[in-house]
């Protein structure tokens, strides 16, 4: 049977039909058009070009199964959903990396309550020192505004030494600020992070 010759035959016709198909020839792909019909050949027909399409043998059964093509759609929700995977798999494994060092570094919850206290007493006391140095910069930085304020009253200029230096320790008591307030964030994650830590152990220790 010459190419194109089995396109449209009724399901049972093709059947009847592909017994006299020789052996080179016995492939014929088969698909619903885009008004539901079913279109056949032995060469893959151009409406299923973009269709899902079936290919049978010379006995008439399926012996493959393709899919249609997908959409961009599909193909977006496809790589989405992958990507979607993988990183809850990342997640998967974090968790399982934390869990270990967790079990490795502690063994009770009263250890990690040490550890919390110690760590905090640490950035506590550093904070300490960060607002003593940030009082000692506002009190020279009074003082230095006041001298400079002096020259101005006299319709003097402010000599460059009190500038610069107005210049430089203003700049050190806004490093400073930032400093204060990263430890001071710091600690607030610390209390979290061990809060989270110690109901971490208690789960994962209580499951083993």
């Amino acid at each position: 049977m010459k190419s194109g010759k089995l396109r449209h035959l009724a399901p049972g016709l093709l059947a009847l039909a592909l017994l006299h198909v020789p052996a080179s020839e016995a492939r014929v792909y088969c698909c619903k058009d885009a008004r539901g019909q079913q279109v056949c050949g032995d060469v893959l027909p151009a409406a299923c070009a973009d269709r899902g399409y079936r290919e049978l043998n010379s006995q008439g059964a399926t012996v493959k199964q393709v899919e249609a093509p997908m959409t961009d759609a599909q193909r977006a929700k496809r790589d989405a959903d992958a990507k979607k995977a993988r990183e809850e798999e990342m997640v998967r494994q974090e968790q399982r990396r934390r869990d270990t060092t967790l079990l490795n570094t502690y063994t009770s919850e009263r250890e990690i309550d040490v550890a919390r206290d110690r760590r905090i007493a640490d950035i506590e006391e550093l904070l300490s020192r960060l607002r003593e140095q940030q009082q000692t910069l506002s009190e020279r930085q009074k003082k230095l505004e006041k001298d400079a304020a002096a020259f101005t009253a006299k319709g003097k200029r402010v000599p460059s030494g009190i500038k610069d230096r107005l210049d430089t320790n203003g700049e050190d008591l806004r490093q400073i600020g930032e400093n204060i307030a990263q430890k001071e964030r710091d600690l607030v994650d610390t209390r979290k992070r061990f809060e989270e830590d110690r109901a971490r152990f208690r789960e994962i220790a209580g499951n083993r």
